[in-house]
């Protein structure tokens, strides 16, 4: 029974890949620049992210995502009209039957607009390895002998825009441009597989209390892929002297996570999701847990700026 499972999933993975062709946060605001690389560059200093998502926790070979990030301005200080980003992202994501693994470096211009509004435009480049993990079979099957034919390694590029504010921002990116089939030279996976290109769109906006103890950001994030009905997440973050935060996320028709980020020193933040399942997954317990840590080795002068500081150090949404 379990081997009949494990085969049915192998084909539902195969046959309903674009669900599950690009990744998906719950605290998808403090992995801005792991899905836009227009952020890069948005804070002074260094920036390092770190976070891991392990999805349906009781669903056998279920999603499985790791990344790790870092990015620097250049030029902002004493800029008048614009400056520099750049960065390092790398990923692991595994589901079912695949394994894909990804690194880019990126680099942004940020142009200021107006006294209260700037853009930035972003690239990430690099390259994507996909390929076919043998765990859900028999070693002995004769058709994994040449399992290297299941390997396909090609460049990949994300471009991105971020229009923002003091007190909004507006992200969009969008991935699978490049690559729309999973397939280089003889090499295939899939009969066939296609990747089709989804846009990310993040919409926040910040609000104080009287006191400004509070800091209030409501946000939605969709993915799309201009084929199929959007993905759309709700979220909602409440903080505390920039010290602790609570928030909800309610990803349509799937789950609600619940959202707790700490503040352990001026440039350490960590965070913990649990996403709750509302779908017809939580039959099968298939809950998800998800942390993320943000470190600045380096404090900046504009720590100490207060409310009115376009960017704050560490930049998680405090």
């Amino acid at each position: 029974m379990k081997k009949i499972i494990y085969i049915l999933l192998f084909f539902f993975f195969m046959a309903g890949l674009q669900a599950q062709q690009t990744v998906q946060y719950s605290q998808f605001m403090m992995n801005r620049y792991g899905l836009n690389p227009a952020v890069a560059g948005y804070t002074r200093n260094w920036n390092i992210v770190l976070g891991r998502r392990t999805q349906w926790r009781g669903f056998a070979y279920a999603p499985e995502t790791n990344f790790a990030s870092v990015t620097k301005d250049f030029g902002k200080k004493g800029y008048k009209r614009y400056w520099h980003g750049v960065g390092l992202y790398v990923e692991s994501d595994k589901f079912g039957a695949f394994i894909n693994k990804s690194a880019y470096g990126t680099y942004a211009i940020h142009l200021k607009l107006s006294k209260d509004y700037y853009l930035s435009f972003g690239l990430n480049a690099g390259i994507k390895q996909v390929m076919v993990n043998n765990i859900l079979f028999d070693a002995n099957d004769p058709a994994l002998a040449v399992q290297d034919k299941k390997v396909l390694l090609y460049p990949d590029f994300i471009p991105g825009l971020y229009f923002y504010s003091k007190k909004i921002a507006i992200d969009i990116s969008v991935r699978n441009l490049y690559k729309n089939k999973l397939k280089q030279g003889s090499r295939q996976i899939g009969t066939p597989t296609k990747l089709i290109p989804s846009a990310f769109i993040t919409l926040s906006r910040k609000f104080y209390s009287p006191n400004y103890d509070f800091t209030y950001i409501p946000a939605i994030h969709v993915q799309s892929t201009f084929t199929n009905l959007p993905l759309v997440h709700f979220n909602c973050m409440a903080y505390y002297r920039k010290r602790v935060g609570f928030g909800l996320t309610y990803r349509m028709h799937d789950a609600v996570s619940a959202i707790v980020q700490v503040r352990l020193f001026d440039n350490l933040v960590i965070g913990f999701a649990y996403d709750y399942t509302v779908s017809r997954f939580r039959a099968s317990q298939s809950n998800s847990t998800e942390i993320m840590m943000g470190f600045s080795p380096v404090m900046g002068a504009e720590d100490n700026e207060g409310r009115n500081s376009v960017a704050e150090c560490p930049k998680f949404e405090f």
